[in-house]
């Protein structure tokens, strides 16, 4: 059965693109580890390792999204959207090695979240 209410959940291509406002902490996933769409937030930091990106950096997104819950009273914490490091001209803003730079940054967060949001969207 179809719906006409059913749409593909595509990102715009004038607002695929996000930017560092400030040092931005971005979360890698482990090897072998899948990232699903809800998860605790303790699970979510288990899954993942941390690094910074500097301010100014552009990221595409690539379409996946996370969304983490508190895992005593399982409100909605944060939001994190699968992105890729954009380079240079030197290599048309691809990583050098674009099947691995995937990692997840986050994008929203509620009022009581550890961290804050340190990217904005352009377009």
């Amino acid at each position: 059965m179809s719906s006409t209410l059913n749409s593909y959940g595509q990102i715009d291509a004038t607002v695929r693109y996000l930017r560092a406002l400030g040092t931005t902490t971005v979360y890698t996933p482990k090897t072998n580890v899948s990232i699903n769409t809800n998860l605790k937030s303790t699970l979510f930091t288990s899954s993942t390792t941390t690094s910074t990106y500097p301010t100014g950096t552009i990221f595409r997104d690539m379409g996946k999204k996370a969304k983490t819950v508190n895992s005593t009273t399982g409100q909605d914490e944060a939001l994190y959207v699968l992105v890729q490091p954009q380079i240079g001209s030197t290599t048309e803003g691809v990583p050098v090695n674009y099947a691995t730079q995937k990692f997840y940054i986050q994008v929203w967060a509620a009022f009581n979240a550890p961290a804050s949001v340190t990217v904005s969207r352009l377009g």
